[in-house]
């Protein structure tokens, strides 16, 4: 073949050529967006308190972290590349370890609000919203956040969505000539549950999935009253530090990729909180979100 004829041939087949390039796939633009230290690490390091049913949790005899949570971070990993590995913190020390980089995730039931926001960026994977668990026999007594002036209420330490709820609701009763509600934050969701066992509560407020989930390991025992969300809507979500903007926008990547396949769905169905979905994995809620 002549030089020109050659020449003719690959000006003719080059726009086809760019034709052919396959558009990158959601989860390799995902992949190539977990920053180089994270991908020379292979490994994603998540905080959390793991004694948070249905989101992260150890069961009784189990070898490692199990939960809804748990289950779409193994699969964001595995969609960057990466091993998911647990690191144990206490609640309300989660904003504080992702700062110190002890671990990349804040997770275990954390919420996306605005003073939050002051120090970390939020990846928003689940409806939430309080409720309060109650003992069986006190149902007819206790059915809404009103009924229990001048009662106790256990809630998780740093849970500071729903102790805003408690305390406007405390504020009523005392503008209402009722005892304010006495609040006793706990570090972990047994500490709370103990509580209520023992009488020295009157009710454990926490997150709905969560409490139906806990209300089911015992029949007949606890008994949700209100409703779901009945103190108040929010977002159950991941936190990532200020500076890794990377590592945020590559698990937002990847957890809405599981959302447009459908593992997303499956995920939050086979623990029961499937009416949790939210209709897109988002960056930060807008403050028109947050009502």
């Amino acid at each position: 073949m002549s030089s020109l004829r050659a020449t003719l041939l690959l000006t003719a087949l080059s726009p086809l050529c760019g034709l052919a390039q396959p558009a990158a796939s959601p989860i390799s633009e995902a992949a190539r967006a977990v920053p180089a230290d994270v991908k020379a690490r292979g490994v994603l390091r998540v905080g959390s308190q793991q004694t948070f049913p249905p989101v992260e949790f150890r069961e009784p005899g189990g070898s490692g972290v199990s939960g809804v949570s748990r289950d779409l971070l193994e699969d964001v990993a595995r969609r960057l590349g990466l091993k998911l590995e647990y690191i144990q913190s206490e609640y309300a020390s989660l904003i504080s370890g992702v700062e110190a980089d002890r671990f990349d995730v804040a997770s275990g039931g954390i919420s996306d609000t605005e003073e939050r926001e002051q120090k970390l960026d939020f990846v928003n994977y689940m409806q939430s919203g309080g409720s309060i668990l109650v003992l069986s026999a006190n149902t007819d007594k206790l059915s809404t956040i009103d009924d229990f002036c001048g009662k106790g209420i256990a809630t998780m330490l740093g849970g500071r969505t729903i102790m805003t709820a408690v305390e406007a609701a405390s504020e009523r009763c005392t503008k209402n000539g009722k005892a304010p509600i006495r609040a006793e934050q706990l570090p972990t969701a047994p500490d709370s549950r103990m509580q209520l066992d023992l009488k020295r509560v009157d009710g454990y407020i926490g997150d709905y999935p969560a409490l139906v989930y806990m209300g089911s390991q015992f029949p007949g025992k606890y008994k949700v009253v209100g409703g779901n969300y009945m103190l108040t809507p929010y977002i159950t979500s991941w936190g990532f530090a200020k500076s890794k903007t990377g590592l945020r926008d590559a698990v937002q990547k990847a957890t809405q990729s599981m959302l447009d396949d459908g593992t997303y769905k499956k995920i939050l169905d086979k623990w029961n909180v499937g009416g949790a979905a939210l209709p897109a994995i988002s960056i930060n809620l807008p403050s028109s979100k947050r009502k």
